[in-house]
């Protein structure tokens, strides 16, 4: 395969990394220990990755959570998240429209459709990875799981932290982030970040590579404590990106780096969130209010749909311009710690998101034997959606060794969609103007049994839910229309825990069946798609985690999961649930050095994965790894480390289009240096 050369290591890097003496600096401090995977009454199980888990695995990305947690994966196109679908345990949201199966919150702010999802990671103090429907104790509902980020509150003393790398491609980036005291009773933190790089992906004919990326944002925080039991929070964050085209090429092409495009392809998009919140304690608990407003705008989106020079009016495209709103409430009320053998989470919570578009599609098409016509389709829609939700979960100690679990969510959500579909060849427009209602109710239970100091067992059975609704891009209003999408959702498990082995490790085993589980499928007279219920799918599967430091300075951290997502409906009955790998695994090993050096490499795997409901053979991407590696020197206020990513150059698809016979191929191998400083 024909690639571009990588920048070589320069002068510079020698002098950063040789010039420095590590007797001008002091050590760095030993590794702390790993954080365990903790079974609660009050949360799911789940794993909480922190910072330095996150680096370890040089995860900058959500698609980079691929692999460090089991079962749980993104298929992407490197389109900033427009687009994606996120899986956990064999459930995954559909391409456009339908209702994400994994929610997302930051900083406790919940986020809209998986295509407005930010596809970068903040600088966080954790992530949170919860498995399971999510919908008792968060106001966002997540009916397979919940990802939920938090970014660092401010320290005891002002400090600032500057990082910044550059690699191959010209990739360079830089992230700024403060935080500490103002006095009064204030703080602040604050985050700026930059990244860029070129393309990946060559076109000859049009001279350059189409798919450059840049991103540039900001998270400012000011909190206020006017009494000691009270806090205030405002949070704004904006971010724009400045993207060429979208990361695709064609499946026949010999090599997957190149397209022969005369379209360049465009996305832009943009960013915008404000959020108050406040915190009371008392010794009744915990009460907080998160008032949250959000715009997410594409705008635009072009891409060549044939990937290839075409006759002039011939031309295959799309354009999308689309823009969501997102106005969130929520009232949650927590048991303090203390509160003896019952412990509860309970709260309201109210939703409105208002989604507008505009796409074009253009493409040929044959209106008689031989003969070929331009055509193109115009969908303009208004989708508004409302959610209103109660929920709440309450565990009982029954005694010291067994807890037993229960909660509810009561949720009612409707969706009214205006749209028109025009089309150059077929007359009149389609229109669709209805709306649709229901209400839901999400029950689960639970327990867990400590066996010994070191060993928990534990079981849960949960019913997740994610709401009907419509297609704007459906070509007939018989196809805009789909149902709810009803999981009952089991697991069982085990979690061992031996701090003085610094070891922690678990295993479980789940099995979840959804009923009119929700897909995309293509329009057959169209580029389209739109959203169906594929009938019911059986998702049987195991996982297992491991956090574990044998010997000082050596940390390592695995996981692997396993499932069978299957159809049991004909027509596809037995076939493989599209965008979902069979397996997800991953293996870091990190090693500390005296004096402040330190290596550390790791390994992502990912099984094999479908994109189409018939499991062709030309639309499946086989199982595949990537290895990371990374050697550096850390002090208390200094670092630098050489990066690479991909190293043995590993071709793979993270997305793939059946309709125009194309693929968005993985990252190729990266080199790079990365280098901070804190003050």
């Amino acid at each position: 395969m024909t690639r571009r050369s990588h920048p070589r290591v320069t002068l510079v890097t020698t002098l950063l990394l040789g010039g420095l003496p590590p007797g001008l600096l002091p050590a760095a401090e030993p590794a702390p220990a790993m954080n365990p995977l903790v079974v609660t009454a009050e949360r799911s199980t789940g794993s909480v990755l922190l910072g330095r888990e996150l680096d370890l695995f040089q995860a900058d990305s959500v698609a980079d959570l691929t692999g460090l947690v089991p079962n749980f994966a993104v298929v992407t196109s490197d389109t900033r998240g427009y687009g994606d679908i996120i899986s956990m345990r064999g459930s995954a949201n559909t391409l456009f429209f339908s209702a994400p199966a994994v929610g997302m919150m930051v900083d406790d702010v919940p986020l809209g459709d998986t295509s407005s999802y930010p596809a970068g990671l903040l600088e966080l103090d954790q992530v949170q990875i919860l498995r399971g429907p999510q919908g008792t104790i968060y106001g966002r509902n997540g009916a397979a799981g919940m990802l939920d980020m938090t970014t660092p509150p401010p320290g005891p003393k002002s400090e600032t932290h500057l990082t910044t790398d550059y690699g191959s491609y010209d990739a360079w980036g830089a992230r700024l982030r403060t935080g500490g005291p103002l006095g009064g009773g204030f703080a602040q933190t604050l985050q700026l970040y930059h990244q860029q790089r070129d393309g990946f992906i060559d076109d000859p004919t049009l001279g350059r590579a189409i798919d450059d990326r840049e991103l540039t944002g900001g998270l400012a925080n000011l909190y206020w404590q006017p009494t000691a039991d009270s806090t205030w929070r405002l949070r704004v964050l904006a971010e724009r990106a400045d993207d060429g085209g979208q990361r695709l090429s064609s499946l026949a092409s010999p090599d997957p780096f190149s397209v022969t495009s005369e379209i360049a392809g465009k996305t832009a998009m943009e960013r915008h969130q404000v959020s108050l919140h406040w915190t009371k304690e008392g010794p009744w608990g915990r009460f907080k209010s998160i008032t949250a407003w959000q715009d997410w705008k594409l705008d635009p989106s072009v891409t060549d749909l044939d990937l290839r020079a075409s006759y002039p009016g011939y031309e295959s495209s799309s354009t999308i311009i689309q823009d969501e709103q997102l106005w969130s409430q929520e009232f949650r009320w927590e048991s303090p710690q203390d509160a003896g053998p019952w412990s509860w989470r309970t709260g309201v919570f109210f939703m409105n998101q208002a989604s507008s578009g505009d796409a074009t599609r253009a493409f040929p098409v044959e209106v008689d034997y031989g003969l070929w016509m331009p055509m193109s389709e115009r969908t303009v829609y208004q989708l508004d959606q409302w959610n209103v939700a109660a929920y709440g979960r309450a565990s009982y100690a029954v005694s010291p060794q067994l807890s037993l679990q229960a909660g509810a969510r009561l949720e009612y959500a409707n969706t009214q969609i205006e749209r028109t579909k025009s089309s150059t060849l077929v007359f009149p427009p389609s229109v669709v103007n209805d709306d649709t209602g229901a209400c839901y109710v999400s029950p689960e239970l639970g327990a867990s049994y400590a066996v010994c100091d070191t060993t928990r067992l534990y079981a849960r059975s949960a019913i997740g839910i994610k709401p009907g609704g419509f297609s704007a891009f459906a070509s007939t209003p018989a196809q805009a229309r789909y149902d709810e999408d009803v999981a009952w959702t089991n697991e069982v498990g085990v979690e061992v825990a031996v701090p003085e082995q610094h070891l922690t490790i678990s295993l479980a085993g789940f099995w979840n069946r959804n009923n009119d589980y929700q897909v995309n499928r293509p329009d057959v007279y169209s580029t389209d798609f739109f959203t169906v219920n594929a009938g019911a799918v059986s998702s049987p599967g195991v996982e297992t985690e491991l956090r574990w430091q044998p010997l000082a300075g050596l940390t390592v951290q695995g996981s692997a999961g396993y499932v069978n997502a299957q159809f049991d409906d004909a027509p596809y009955a037995g076939n493989a649930v599209p965008f979902v790998p069979e397996f997800t695994a991953s293996l870091g090993l990190r090693y500390d050095l005296p004096k402040g050096y330190y290596m550390q490499t790791s390994v992502r795997a990912t099984g094999a994965t479908y994109f189409d409901e018939a499991n062709h053979d030309a639309f499946r991407q086989g199982s595949y790894l990537c290895w990371d590696a990374e050697i550096g020197y850390a002090a208390q206020q200094f670092s630098v480390a050489l990066f690479g990513r991909n190293l043995l150059d590993e071709e793979y698809y993270t997305f793939i289009n059946p309709q125009i016979n194309a693929g968005s191929p993985g990252d190729p191998q990266i080199f790079g240096i990365r280098a901070s400083l804190d003050f």
